[in-house]
């Protein structure tokens, strides 16, 4: 909401300071050693890091160490949870009921970084693709055992609606624009926002897929 709000040139005075804010937020509870990302509270979280890096993605922070190191823990960790369904597909109810959040956010964070890193969006497309499409059943819908909140019941919706998201990252995401740019210009004079996109004449980045 923040960057929709930046990117449609909004004149609030508080809006560069809460960017600011939530980009300090969102460096804050990540482990310096590898890159994970925890709640706020410090518990272990490591569905919270998709969630990090994505925001930290589109709020200009892509290079950032902390978002550099949540993309390796993505790649490492969270790749590795979705071979074990792939290795073993009478694990998708349990592993995806607890690993499914994350892995929504998780598919965005790598997809946007696979320009800087094409192997590893090759190898997490192989994966997650083959695990959603092979889990599905045949009425259309996925089911998990739950986990989401805590609560060990059927969960049938809100996986369909997590899977089905991950299926579409190709197709569902407009042009995005660079923050840094766009302050860098709009702080010259008669600058007008609308023109500033990412450098390419305001058309945003457009992410080609192989």
């Amino acid at each position: 909401a923040l960057k929709a709000a930046r990117v449609a040139g909004s004149t609030n005075p508080g809006l560069k300071d809460a960017i600011r804010k939530n980009i300090n937020f969102l460096k804050g509870p990540a482990h310096s050693d590898y890159g994970k990302f925890n709640y706020s509270n410090g518990k272990v979280g490591p569905n919270m890091t998709g969630p990090a890096v994505l925001c930290l993605q589109l709020l200009g922070q892509s290079t950032c160490r902390q978002a550099q190191g949540g993309l390796s823990y993505i790649a490492d960790k969270r790749l590795a949870d979705y071979k074990e369904v792939e290795q073993n597909p009478a694990k998708w109810s349990d592993v995806g009921g607890k690993k499914l959040y994350g892995w929504y956010y998780d598919t965005q964070a790598v997809f946007n970084n696979q320009n800087k890193d094409k192997a590893t969006w090759k190898s997490w497309r192989a994966t997650f693709e083959k695990v959603l499409i092979r889990s599905q059943n045949r009425a259309g819908y996925w089911e998990t055992k739950g986990h989401i909140g805590g609560a060990d019941i059927p969960g049938r919706v809100l996986s369909t609606c997590f899977c089905a998201l991950q299926l579409e990252v190709y197709y569902r995401y407009l042009p995005t624009f660079d923050i840094k740019k766009m302050d860098a210009v709009s702080a010259q004079d008669g600058a007008n926002v609308e023109n500033i996109g990412a450098g390419d004449g305001g058309k945003g980045l457009v992410i080609e897929v192989q």
